[in-house]
């Protein structure tokens, strides 16, 4: 079975799924509808699982998984100075931006002709 038909397969009956979900009337119970989803999707799942975009797909996660154990993670201390140095800044720039709305207040109320 070639690549896209499987994919296609795959997208088609989970929709099938989903909409047996919606169409199957409730006076039959939450069961039914429930079960159709579960089973729709679990089929689709299973023809993904045998396509090669799945196994790019794991392949991918793995190499991630490598890639995120070689990861050096900041230590408390650093964070915590890191986040101090950050809100200071931020508190510097607030303090900076509102003195020049004020300034620009003052210069637009001038120009109109108000009263600074």
């Amino acid at each position: 079975m070639s690549e896209q038909v499987k994919l296609y397969s795959a997208a088609i009956l989970a929709a099938l799924g989903v909409f047996a979900y919606f169409l199957i009337p409730l006076h039959l119970g939450a069961l039914y509808p429930s079960l159709a989803l579960i089973v729709a999707l679990a089929l689709a799942l299973l023809v993904f699982a045998t396509s090669a975009v799945a196994k790019a797909l794991v392949l991918f996660f793995r190499e991630a998984y490598v890639e995120l154990l070689k990861v050096v993670w900041p230590t408390r201390r650093e964070v915590l100075r890191s986040t101090g140095v950050i809100l200071l800044l931020i508190i510097v720039i607030a303090i900076f931006l509102w003195l020049v709305d004020i300034a620009l207040l003052a210069i637009v109320r001038f120009a109109l002709g108000g009263v600074g």
